[in-house]
C-alpha cells in the first residue's frame, strides 16, 4: 500500500530556492522555513503535544498538503528542532489558514504571531483579498491573537470539530 501511495504522490514540488528562510527578530536562533517530507514525523509530535495526544491532522493529510502546487506549510525551527508550524490554502481570493500549532513549551513567545505574519505575506504575494480560519469556541487565547492581528468574527459553525462536536468561530481578515 505504501509503495502505491509513494508512486501516486511523488516528492513535493518544494524547492528551497522558492523561499528564503526568515529569522525571528526576538530570537535570531529561530527561523521560519518550508516543510519537507522529512518533517512530518516531527509535525505529528508537535500536534500530539498541543492537542494532548490527539492528531487532528494525520500523516496523509500533511502529505496531501505537501503536493499542493504552492508551498504553504511553514515551520518555526531552532537548530532543526520544530517549535511550531502553520499552513494555509489559497481558495480563490482567500488564503484559508488550515492549521497552526505552537509547541506548549514555546507558547507565549510570539511564534504564533510570527507564523501568522508569514502566512499573510504568502497571501499578499498570491493576491489574496482575505484570510480566513476556524477556531474552537473554547480557544480564547487563539481568538485573542487573531483579533489582535485584525481578524473579525463572521459566524459560528455548529459541531464543526468531528472528534468533540465542538462549535467553531469562523473569522476573516481583509487584507489591505
Amino acid at each position: 500500500m505504501l509503495k502505491k501511495f509513494k508512486a501516486f504522490f511523488p516528492k513535493p514540488p518544494f524547492k528551497s530556492g522558492n523561499y528564503t528562510k526568515r529569522p525571528y527578530i526576538d530570537n535570531p536562533n529561530w527561523f521560519v522555513r518550508e516543510v519537507a517530507n522529512d518533517d512530518i514525523k516531527a509535525l505529528l509530535a508537535v500536534e500530539r503535544n498541543v492537542y494532548h495526544g490527539e492528531l487532528p491532522w494525520t500523516k496523509s493529510a500533511f502529505l496531501t498538503e505537501l503536493i499542493s502546487p504552492l508551498p504553504h506549510l511553514y515551520l518555526c525551527v531552532e537548530n532543526e528542532t520544530i517549535l511550531a508550524f502553520a499552513g494555509c490554502r489559497i481558495i480563490g481570493n482567500d488564503a484559508h489558514i488550515t492549521n497552526i500549532a505552537v509547541d506548549p513549551n514555546f507558547q507565549g513567545n510570539g511564534i504564533g504571531t510570527f507564523l501568522m505574519q508569514e502566512l499573510e505575506h504568502f497571501a499578499k504575494k498570491n493576491n489574496c483579498l482575505t484570510m480566513s480560519l476556524e477556531v474552537r469556541l473554547s480557544n480564547r487565547d487563539a481568538q485573542r491573537l487573531y483579533r489582535k492581528l485584525g481578524y473579525v468574527s463572521r459566524a459560528i459553525k455548529a459541531a464543526y470539530y468531528d472528534q468533540t462536536n465542538e462549535d467553531a468561530l469562523d473569522m476573516v481578515k481583509y487584507i489591505d
